[in-house]
């Protein structure tokens, strides 16, 4: 995968320097904070649900191993057909993509609950959650490539940490509230983490909110050059 990736990219070299005084500078970016506690709570809580998913689907009636891997195979499709949206949307309206993301997970993974007893409602909601979610990883690097647009190495090696963390972190979150309370807490933890993007997306919205309350933090020199 490397070696195809090497022959089919074009060479993408560095705008400038990246220091690591550029990342406490980007940190207190209000688009970049925001959008970085966006890419947590959506990573966080979509893993949380997802990483237990089979057990979920397993509560639905008639439901056997080859159906559900079905199923998933459904939602990765549903998922790449996802990110070519969210990028389309992203690139005219990064908070709207936000928004329609965030409120599509919190409510299409916790309605899995009731859908449990139809196999047809199940696959709906599976094939909709695919498909809201693959727009996650486009709509947020978005947002914070516009919150910094002169420090975007430095934001993409942010949003990469934040992500990777966010996989484990839903791992782990997924896995003690399905000990605690059942398989199907996870679905409720993962859309809650979902809804709770909804009031960082508009505030991140409003007038004099995001990247312009700020200088970039880049600076005119590029990061790490100010004197």
């Amino acid at each position: 995968m490397a070696a195809a990736l090497a022959l089919a990219l074009p060479p993408l070299p560095p705008e400038r320097p990246v220091r690591l005084g550029t990342f406490p500078a980007l940190l207190r970016t209000p688009g970049v904070s925001r959008g970085l506690l966006a890419t947590a709570l959506l990573v966080t809580g979509h893993f949380a649900a997802y990483t237990y998913v089979r057990p979920v689907l397993e509560r639905v009636p008639g439901l056997g191993a080859g159906t559900i891997s079905a199923l998933l195979l459904c939602y990765g499709a549903a998922g790449v057909a996802g990110t070519f949206a969210g990028g389309w949307l992203a690139a005219r309206d990064p908070r709207r993509a936000l928004l329609v993301i965030a409120a599509g997970l919190g409510t299409v993974v916790p309605l899995l609950i009731p859908a449990a007893g139809s196999l047809a409602a199940s696959t709906l909601l599976l094939v909709v959650w695919g498909l809201v979610y693959g727009g996650v990883s486009v709509s947020t690097q978005s947002r914070l490539s516009a919150a910094a647009p002169r420090a975007r190495e430095a934001g993409s090696a942010l949003f990469a940490g934040v992500f990777n963390t966010g996989i484990a972190l839903g791992a782990f979150t997924g896995g003690r509230a399905a000990d605690a309370l059942g398989p199907t807490a996870v679905l409720c933890v993962g859309g809650g983490l979902g809804l709770l993007v909804l009031p960082v997306a508009v505030r991140a919205g409003r007038p004099g909110a995001g990247a312009t309350r700020r200088p970039d933090p880049a600076g005119p020199q590029g990061p790490g050059e100010q004197t």
